[in-house]
Parts: structure tokens; sequence; C-alpha cells
């Protein structure tokens, strides 16, 4: 495959536009572009990419047609840093076939550039790239000669599993614009390392001050939260400019502009006409506000990308354990479409341990792990010689604008690696992985202390958003860290045979022990003083206890009956000085301690508790407690594997058919059916 690009290659924003037609009909297209690109096929919108995986690689999209004579890709290159997507220069790739035979090249291809995205614009977010800002009366198009580029290392990649349904908003009224109640500055725009070119805020300026006056908003909602790209009909006689403002959910029912970070709005600038324009990019939509000055009828639609392979599970009966399930099930279809991401709007980033938990519901829901498999494959195919050496990227493919990485992140990924053995038995990707792991083994080796424990860990030493994360809780000894240290080290002895690291992990675990617990609480960490370490008895989270319960570390009943009782999410404020868990990974892992032990009824009780606001608010699971950041978070569909577990019984699913703990007992009867219909599996349905 021949690989080209046209125009300045290293431009900062850009668009180009790749055109194929043919009077005989063909019926097939393989292609790779970076760093974004869709595909229409005889005018109809069929395909997003790529497929993301490491920089200096590409994965084919293979897409079988019918009956097609044109195709358009539009390629969209940033070549910014960003968690979206590994900073590269772009490049665009083809092939048409009819009948298995090739009947064109890239060099087929019509190259276009067409003038009617702005590039001087900020940042849609600090994690992705540049804002989309349409100007239709200046469109114009230019043909530009293509060169060649040096192409990647293709590798196959699963497919376009996404499903390209339309779903339309709900009109919820219009009125004469006042302004938005709070608009919260964003942090990052005065950072040169985000690559915002000068005068690129005036656009929110227009938003925020043009729009107060002589505008009416147009509110609308969906059902549930869902992600896509934006689509407009707009009928208009005069020229109009429009403001397209989404957002994930609306505290106390305000709209909140930028209320992540985010530039959460598209503007298009429209001659009289009919237009029908759409988003070059996916966003999270619940909430959608169009401002417009009233000259034009519009008509918004959502052009979803999300994963349509994920419906193997349906649950019935009990309202709350139906919503809690459906909630989980729409997180995990709109974070996992080509790699798990943490979020389908401010990021659409891949990040380890996010991925733990993910890879669990991708199981549930699909029967296979096909996502985690090329996940993996990322991180060991991985070369970013930017941060240290053996340590492990905590996101990727991304390109972060100060190299940070999470040393935490990278055990972790030996943690899942394990966990993707047990499921899959796919021996190759671990042997594949063996350098990988040992790099991130003796990365932790020069931090080792007298006590055989990590001290003084470089990095962002990250457990959770919560006061366990705070600079005074991570410092020192951070014990947490330590305890899953040990878990790591455990687990490459059950990877590779070698027994000398579960015996450096049995003396972590002692040293844990006599140096963090007191008999009552694990605390988070131990400072020097005057060159001892002596433990911070007044650093005590909740999150630290639940990865000593985790991790496997040795307490006696009296420590576990408390923390099964007196702790969780709606705990009471019996133990003021034990800081409060999060979502993520507190509480998280506190359930997976009580699915384990059996408390199968505590965590049904708990997590419905926990869970349903946020399937009533959003039909999303969040990031945190609060809609203080994303309320769509991939990881949070494990929800739906622990609510089946307690329910049913439900342990993994091994060629097409969901297993079931053998010495499973009901803990009671809760009004639920659930069917298992896996595609390789007879339908097996439940009455729990």
């Amino acid at each position: 495959m021949q690989f080209v690009w046209g125009g300045v290659r290293a431009e900062a924003n850009r668009e180009l536009t790749f055109t194929y037609r043919s009077e005989e009909p063909f019926d097939g297209l393989t292609l790779c572009a970076a760093d974004f690109y869709r595909v229409w096929a005889d005018g109809k919108f069929i395909s997003y990419g790529p497929e993301r995986t490491a920089a200096g690689y590409a994965r084919l999209r293979r897409l079988s047609l019918s009956g097609v004579r044109e195709l358009v890709v539009k390629v969209t290159a940033y070549n910014v840093a960003c968690y979206a997507c590994d900073q590269q220069l772009p490049y665009f790739g083809a092939e048409v076939t009819r009948g298995g035979r090739t009947i064109a090249e890239t060099s087929d291809f019509v190259c276009e550039s067409i003038s009617d995205r702005r590039r001087d614009v900020p940042r849609y977010s600090f994690q992705r790239g540049f804002l989309e800002v349409y100007d239709l009366r200046r469109h114009a198009r230019e043909t530009l000669p293509v060169y060649s580029v040096e192409a990647p290392i293709l590798l196959e990649g699963n497919g376009d599993k996404a499903d390209y349904a339309e779903a339309g908003f709900r009109f919820l009224g219009e009125t004469s614009f006042g302004g938005f109640d709070e608009v919260r500055e964003v942090w990052w725009k005065d950072n040169p390392l985000y690559r915002t070119p000068e005068g690129a805020f005036d656009i929110q300026r227009d938003l925020i001050v043009e729009t107060e006056t002589g505008y009416l908003a147009a509110d609308y909602e969906l059902p549930s939260e869902r992600s896509g790209f934006l689509r407009l009909v707009v009928e208009t006689d005069a020229e109009v400019k429009i403001f397209a403002v989404f957002d994930e959910i609306l505290p106390d029912g305000k709209w909140i502009f930028r209320r992540s970070a985010n530039n959460d709005f598209i503007c298009w600038t429209l001659p009289a006409g009919r237009h029908e324009v759409m988003s070059a990019e996916p966003y999270a939509f619940k909430y959608l506000k169009i401002l417009s000055p009233g000259k034009a009828k519009i008509v918004p639609s959502l052009v979803t990308l999300e994963n349509g392979s994920a419906d193997c599970i349906s649950v019935e009966g009990d309202a709350r354990v139906k919503a809690v399930f459906e909630a989980a099930a729409a997180t995990f279809r709109q974070n996992a479409v080509d790699i798990f991401t943490d979020c389908p709007g401010r990021e659409r980033a891949g990040w380890l341990c996010d991925s733990y938990f993910s890879a669990q519901a991708e199981r549930l829901f699909t029967g296979r792990n096909e996502i985690e498999k090329r996940f993996l494959e990322n991180y060991i195919l991985a070369d970013v010689p930017e941060i240290e050496k053996g340590m492990l990227p905590d996101c990727f493919p991304a390109q972060h604008h100060d190299h940070a990485y999470i040393p935490n992140w990278a055990m972790w990924f030996v943690l899942e690696l394990y966990d993707y053995f047990l499921r899959t038995s796919d021996r190759e990707s671990v042997e594949r992985a063996k350098e990988k792991v040992y790099g991130v083994v003796d990365f932790f080796t020069p931090f080792l202390n007298e006590y055989g424990l990590l001290e003084n860990l470089r990095g962002w030493i990250f457990l959770e958003w919560s006061v366990s994360n705070d600079a005074a809780y991570v410092s020192g000894v951070n014990f947490p860290s330590n305890m899953l240290y040990a878990l790591m080290l455990e687990t490459v002895d059950k990877l590779y045979g070698d027994p000398e690291l579960s015996e450096q992990a049995r003396r972590v675990r002692g040293q844990i022990l006599r140096l963090s617990y007191d008999g009552k609480f694990f605390a988070d960490n131990a400072l020097r003083q005057e060159g001892e370490l002596v433990r911070c008895a007044d650093h005590v989270s909740e999150t630290c206890q639940y990865y000593a319960l985790f991790a496997g570390m040795e307490t006696d009943a009296e420590f576990r009956r408390k923390m099964m009782e007196e702790f969780g999410p709606l705990r009471a404020d019996a133990y003021p000085e034990v800081g409060r868990s999060n979502m993520f990974i507190g509480n998280y892992l506190r359930f997976f301690w009580l699915c384990g032990i059996g408390e199968r009824k505590r965590v049904i009780r708990e997590s419905l508790d926990y869970f349903s606001d946020m399937a009533e608010k959003t039909g999303t699971l969040w990031e945190n407690d609060s809609p203080s950041a994303s309320c769509n978070h991939g990881f949070a569909s494990v929800a739906a594997v622990l609510l089946l577990r307690c329910l049913t019984g439900y342990e993994t699913v091994e060629n097409g058919a969901p297993v079931f703990d053998k010495n499973f007992t009901s803990p009671k009867k809760y009004g639920v059916k659930v069917t298992f219909s896996y595609p390789d599996g007879e339908r097996l349905a439940m009455d729990c």
C-alpha cells in the first residue's frame, strides 16, 4: 500500500479530502490514515477510524461495500501532543477492490484541501485536538499534488465495531438567550504547550458575549447520554451563525459552560440555502443548546459511535437493577469502539488501570476479549524514549505534553495481562509481553529501600481521586503502591515461573504490616524522621484499606468486619479521621473484595444505592461520585460484572457460554430475569 500526503505535512489542524470515483461499481475498501478519518460511500457516511495503535504502526480497516461508485475520505491531522492519539505526521493509504481484485490504489484518489474549516481556533480540550469552527461562506476546493511518505508497519485490526445509528433529540423549547449561568475558565488556555494560535479564543468570546443579545436558544435532550457525531440539517434564507453547545449533565439544572474544562461547542457560519453538516469528531451528548439569530430552521440529530456487538446480555424485572445494568452497558458501548477509552468526550484516551476493569466488562458483554488483545498489544509495541527505561506510558497511544507517567499503572498492566491469559489462554501474547513486564520489574528496583519497600517513587503516584492521592499521602513510602507492588511481583511469578519474586512479595507484605498497620487501620505512608521511617498516623484513607484487602494483605477478623459493616460508599461519619474513597478505584476494590468473600447481598444493595442516581441522571456511570468530571467512564461498566456475579454466580464466558460459580447460592430473589445470548453459544435465561 502506498502512503501519501498533500501540502505542508507538519501543519497543525489540517483536514484533507481524498476522493475516488469509478464508472463501474466496486465492493471493497482497505485503508488506514492518521490522525482520524471519516468515510462516505456514495454520499452515505459509513466509517470512522482509525483503530488506534502504537506510533509507527497502523491497523488496516477492511470495509465491505455493495455497488459503490464514489468514495470520499476526510482525514483530520492535528499534529499536537494529546491523549487521544500519538503525535505523528499525517498519512493516507488505500486500496479499492472488486471481487477480491485491486482496481485502484492510493494514487488514484484525488486529494483536495477544502477551506471551510477554520484552523486558528483553541483546543477542544488539552487531551484532544482542536475545536470545530466552520465558515461555509468561504467554501473553496483546491486540488493538491500528493507526495509519497514513509509507510507505517501494517497490522490487522478487529474491523469496524461501531454502530452508526441515527438518534433524534427531543425538543424542549425555545427562548431568548440571556447568557450562561456560569462560565468555567479553561485553566490550560495560556499554556504554550497546547499550541493555541494567537487570537484563537476570540471564538469563545463570540459565543459568550455575542449570543447574549439577539440570539435564540433551542434546547434539546436525549433520554440518556450517547456518543457520536452531531448532525444538523439547516434551512436558511439569510446568512446565519450557529453555535451548538452540549454537555453530559446540567448540575442543578444549570448550564455550566466548560464544566469539565472542555470547549463543548461547535460553530457553523452558513450562507443562505439548505445545508447538511456533521461534526468531524465524536463527542458525548445528553443536552444540546442550539444558539442562532432565529433566521434558520435547524433540525439536529446524532450519528452514534458506539460498539454495536455488545448486546449479548439483557436484564428485565426490577427497575433499579435494570437501570444500573443498562447504564453500565451503555457506558461500555461508548468506551469500547476501537480501544478501551476512559470517556467518550473529554479525552477518548486509552488508560491502563481503567482497562483492567473495562476488559472484564468486554468479556461479559461480547463473550470475547478482542479489544483487550489489541489494547495490550499497543503497550507491548509502545516505544516511548521520553519516559524512563522500563516504564510504560500510562495512556497510549498518546503523546503527553510533559512526558508524564504513572508507575502504579504499569503494575496494573501486569495484573491485567495475567487476567487476560486466564480469560483467553493466549500464551503468545504473554510471551510477547515478557520483555515489557521485566522492564517494569527492573524499573522499580532502584527505588527499594533497606526494608525492601518502594520509597520516593518518581512520576505521578496516582491511586484514585480522593485524599489518598494528596501529595502528603503519597510521599515517602506509599503503602498502597507497595501493596500493589507485592501483588505485581506474585503475578509475574504466575506468568513466567519466577518464585524469587513471590518470595520478595512475601517480604514486602511483612514490612507493610509492621510499618503501616497499627491494629486498627493501615496508614497510607511513612516518612523519614532523623533517618528512620515513621508511620504517618494522621494519613489514613479508606482507599488504602481497600488496596490492602484487594492485594491479599494478612488482616484480622475484626478489621475485615469493620471494613465490611462500617465503611463503604454510603458510610456514616463514624471514622472522620479516615478519608473517604471515591468511585475509582477505591469503591470498586471494595466491591470486588466483598464479592470474593461471598457478600453478594451487600454488594447488590450498596452498588444499587451508589449507582442508581447516576443511571437516573445520565443513563451512564461516572468517573467520580459527583458530576464535576466525566459522567461516562469506561471502567465503570464493570458494575454490570459485579451485579451479575452477585445475582447469577457468573464468572466468565468460555466457548460462547457463560460459566458460573458451582458453589453459588442466590442471596435472595430480586425479581430479575437475565438472558445470555452470545453469537456462538446457546441462549440461556435465568430468574434471579
